[in-house]
């Protein structure tokens, strides 16, 4: 099922596992966007964000252009759930051009 999620609380940092990255180019827009991809645990569930706006590769934080927080746990994988809100996401924004672009978040530690 696709849900909207609440509105982020200051602060709060969410983790997500299975995670992947995605450039896209949808709508009107004619620049690329930037998505992270993947399981939240405390959830249980799939989820797709907003663009991303800034990723500390020291500590793993990826901040939205909702103003969220995202941990990256483990190394990037893959997720059922995830991938079915991805897809979703996709047809409802009408993307055109689809990037996997994970290996940039990635430095295998």
């Amino acid at each position: 099922m696709i849900y909207s999620i609440p509105k982020p609380v200051k602060g709060t940092v969410t983790v997500i596992t299975r995670w992947s990255i995605k450039e896209v180019v949808f709508g009107i827009n004619e620049f690329p966007t930037r998505h992270l991809i993947g399981f939240v645990r405390q959830e249980s569930a799939g989820r797709t964000t907003s663009a991303i706006q800034s990723f500390d590769k020291e500590n793993r934080l990826i901040q939205t252009q909702s103003g969220r927080l995202y941990q990256l746990t483990d190394g990037p994988g893959q997720d059922g759930d995830a991938d079915y809100v991805w897809g979703q996401w996709k047809n409802i924004n009408g993307v055109r051009d689809e990037k996997d672009v994970t290996h940039e978040y990635w430095n295998g530690k």
